[in-house]
This record gives structure tokens, C-alpha cells and sequence, in this order.
């Protein structure tokens, strides 16, 4: 079960003393591996466990992307009593992709008519292009296609007719595919970065006069006992915003919210520096 090319590497390990019962391989993409290696480690796992004087080989390279959970997964199995050996070196553990002579094995046995990579960076389709072309397929024959680029085919012949079509970053937010769009995003980043305050004031439906004690909410803004004063100017501010509706009762109440969060955001940036999520909420009674 071990492949031929990490025999000689794990002879050269030295003496590893197996359990006398089994050897468990994981197996996965690099990520997952990972993963998995950390809950191991971390007793998520029901029926295995890593025990006293146990050997562990990760044999599984570090690619571009994965460098903190791989280092991760490294410290834990360091916490452990393990034995712990790791393949990392090109002399101890060869590409896992398929090499130049494996490329042109498969080329000699399918003999294809064309040959369009897919895999890698475009510096990659060109290395594939080159064994294409070392294994005598017809330069016009080899199709290298950019991201977002179809090549189309007509009984069985490629056309030359290239078409291309925009590729756009997708959020998955876990429930739903493409159905959150740029606003909600925006609003998404900067909450992280500065949170959002709330406003709330409750004023008569026909005067327009507030009737109750203006609130405002903060979270992820400020740390409020060191900033007081900016939540109570906030508070001034709107509260100014609501007077001037008196004499103007006929404005719209959307119109009424913009001023507020223009007039609160203004204020706000001058004096921290920072753009949070700015909601108000008007009761009319």
C-alpha cells in the first residue's frame, strides 16, 4: 500500500518500529490531510489515536495555499510522543503530479489527435506543449486555452474560433451560491473592519418631535467608556437632523434616514478615522 517511490525513502528513516497489528494510511488533497492530521492530534477522532512511541510519516508536500494549516498540523504532531518523520526534501519525497516521461507514456498509448492541458499555470501548459510537441503531435493540433476560454469543436475538428467569457470572484457563504451581491459584500467587509453603530429614536407622527430618549448602539467601533463623547455627538447630531424634519414635515422618510447616516458618517470619520455601518431607526407614533 506504500507507493514504490517512498519505499527507498522510508528504508533510509531508519529502524521505525510499526505497531505489530496495523499501519493506517490517510490519504486526500494536501488541505485535507491536514485537516485531519489536527484532529487526530486534538481527540476528534473516535477511533484513532496517537499513542506514546507511535510512528507518524507525513509524506504529504506543502503547496502554495496550505502553509498555515500544514504548519499547524506540524506543531501538533510535535506536541505528541510520536515518533514523527517527516517527507519534505526533494531527496525524500518526489512530485506527487504526473512527470514529463509519465505525460508522454499516456500520449503513446492514447495517441490523441489533440492535446489540450488544463492543469496549472499557463508556464505549465507550456512545459505540456513542449512534450505534445517532442511526441510528434501537430503544432495546431495543441490548444492552450487562458482562463475563461472555450474551445469549440465541429465533428470532431477544433474549429479555431476561440471565445471568451468574464470570470468574476464568487462568495459562498455556506447556504447559497451567487446569491449575495456587492452591496451585501461591502457591507460584510466593513463590518469586520469597523463595525456598525445604531441609532434609534421614536418621535411623534404628526409633530415630528422626538418623544423619547434617543439610543444609540455601537459594536465593533469604539470601546465606549474611553469614547463617550463621540456616541453622545452622534446622538446631538441626529437628534438636530429630527428638529429640522419639524419644519420640513412633509420630507419623505427615507430622506430623513440619509441625512442622518450622512450627517452621523461625516461626523464619525472626521473624528476617528474610521467609515462603521451606520443604521437608523425611526419609530413614528
Amino acid at each position: 500500500s506504500i507507493p514504490e517511490h517512498m519505499v527507498g525513502s522510508i528504508k533510509r528513516l531508519g529502524n521505525i518500529r510499526f505497531d505489530n497489528d496495523y499501519v493506517i494510511i490517510i490519504k486526500g488533497d494536501p488541505q485535507d490531510i491536514y485537516h485531519t492530521i489536527s484532529n487526530i492530534v486534538n481527540g476528534g477522532d473516535e477511533l484513532l489515536t496517537i499513542r506514546k512511541d507511535d510512528s507518524f510519516i507525513v509524506a504529504s508536500p506543502v503547496l502554495p495555499g496550505v502553509e498555515k494549516i500544514a504548519n499547524q498540523a506540524h506543531n501538533d504532531l510535535y506536541l505528541t510522543d510520536a515518533n514523527i518523520y517527516m517527507l519534505n526534501k526533494p531527496n525524500k519525497l518526489l512530485s506527487m503530479h504526473a512527470s514529463k516521461e509519465d505525460i508522454k507514456v499516456l500520449l503513446q498509448i492514447l495517441n490523441p489527435k489533440y492535446f489540450l492541458p488544463i492543469k496549472g499555470e499557463y508556464q505549465n501548459l507550456i512545459a505540456n506543449k513542449q512534450v505534445a510537441l517532442d511526441m510528434s503531435i501537430e503544432k495546431e493540433c495543441v490548444i492552450l486555452l487562458d482562463n475563461g476560454q472555450i474551445a469549440s469543436f465541429d465533428n470532431g475538428t477544433f474549429t479555431k474560433n476561440i471565445q471568451s467569457f468574464e470570470l468574476e470572484d464568487v462568495m459562498i457563504d455556506g447556504i447559497g451560491i451567487g446569491d449575495v451581491g456587492d452591496k451585501v459584500i461591502n457591507d460584510r467587509i466593513q463590518l469586520s473592519k469597523d463595525g456598525i453603530v445604531i441609532v434609534g429614536i421614536t418621535v411623534d407622527a404628526q409633530t415630528k418631535k422626538i418623544i423619547s430618549t434617543t439610543d444609540c448602539q455601537s459594536r465593533g467601533f469604539v470601546y465606549l467608556k474611553d469614547f463617550d463623547y463621540i456616541i453622545k455627538e452622534i446622538i446631538n447630531i441626529c437628534e438636530n437632523e429630527i428638529k429640522q424634519w419639524q419644519d420640513n414635515p412633509d420630507l419623505d422618510l427615507l430622506e430623513i434616514r440619509y441625512r442622518l447616516k450622512d450627517a452621523a458618517q461625516k461626523y464619525i470619520y472626521n473624528e476617528t478615522g474610521k467609515k462603521p455601518v451606520f443604521m437608523s431607526v425611526i419609530v413614528e407614533i
